[in-house]
């Protein structure tokens, strides 16, 4: 039994930034020096996502022209990423400050909410993008069946699900943060993987469909609604790529932690890491902005209607 607890507490110790730096008093300055420069950072793109993804939103209430399902999934993205800048962000703020303190147990039970509230909400924001993806690509195969198939029904009931799943494996850092973690990375590398083929797959088949416009009638109008549908890609995968650029950097950090196990110079690449994910949710808000013509108009009537009432 003692072998167990003392095992537990090493595993704890393993993956714990708080434990770590109670345990390496020598490094007490640095570690404090730290956890200020991350909670400066996180407190300057919490503001910043918050505004951003706000009138993401309301545009997306707004606008009507997109399809009901893709504009649905784009909702909930904003939305996560809104959470993430009200809910994650403002607990890890409080968790480094902790950690700069040295107030070890609140410092434990903060890290705890930081992550479970990460892993649920960043989880999700990575779900919907697969979601996206897997939207696009349909809209490709299917075409006519794409509205058969693609509804707003079911699209409700995967992010629903998907949420349900998120919230549930998040309270397994509470139970085993080896297994948590581990977990964290095959999800990650998983889900990044589904999307990054579909692209592939959309890549690929958008060359074939224009081989054979040009080949048998190259003033259909088959080459024009591929034009407008290689638009809506386009955004889809730059959202894509900011996120992969964004979560890649901690998803390999993540995998090497577990792998062998925390130090204080990993424990700064991963908290690195850790901002670059966050920054994914100031950046969506002016991807959508700049790459989605229907938002950009929407937005800007809202800036037009705020500043003509002021």
């Amino acid at each position: 039994m003692s072998n167990f607890t003392s095992r537990g507490k090493e595993d704890s110790v393993k993956l714990s930034v708080c434990l770590l730096s109670s345990a390496e008093e020598s490094e007490d300055v640095k570690c404090k020096f730290n956890s200020h420069i991350f909670i400066y950072v996180n407190a300057i793109l919490s503001i910043t996502a918050l505004p951003g993804n706000f009138i993401i939103l309301v545009a997306l209430c707004k606008e009507s022209t997109l399809h009901p399902p893709s504009k649905l999934l784009l909702r909930w993205l904003s939305c996560t990423d809104l959470l993430v800048g009200m809910i994650s962000q403002p607990i890890f703020i409080v968790y480094h400050k902790m950690i700069a303190d040295k107030v070890g147990d609140v410092c434990e039970v903060t890290e705890s909410l930081a992550y479970i509230t990460s892993a649920v909400l960043c989880g999700q924001s990575i779900n919907t993008m697969t979601l996206i993806s897997t939207d696009r690509l349909f809209a490709l195969l299917f075409r006519l069946r794409y509205r058969q198939i693609v509804t707003l029904k079911r699209v409700r009931s995967l992010i629903i699900s998907s949420w349900i799943v998120n919230f549930t494996f998040a309270l397994t850092y509470l139970w085993n943060k080896e297994f948590f973690f581990m977990g964290s990375c095959i999800w990650l590398w998983l889900f990044l993987s589904i999307s990054s083929c579909c692209y592939l797959k959309i890549y690929f088949q958008i060359r074939r469909q224009q081989a054979q416009i040009q080949e048998h009638d190259s003033n259909s109008t088959a080459s024009l609604n591929l034009a407008r549908y290689k638009k809506t890609v386009l955004s889809a995968l730059c959202i894509h790529l900011t996120l992969s650029v964004c979560y890649l950097p901690y998803t390999v950090t993540t995998t090497i932690i577990s792998l062998e196990g925390i130090s204080n110079c990993k424990a700064i690449i991963w908290n690195i890491a850790g901002v670059l994910v966050f920054l994914n949710s100031s950046l969506n808000p002016v991807l959508y902005f700049w790459t989605l013509r229907e938002i950009r108009r929407t937005v800007m009537d809202i800036f037009r209607q705020f500043f003509s009432l002021s």
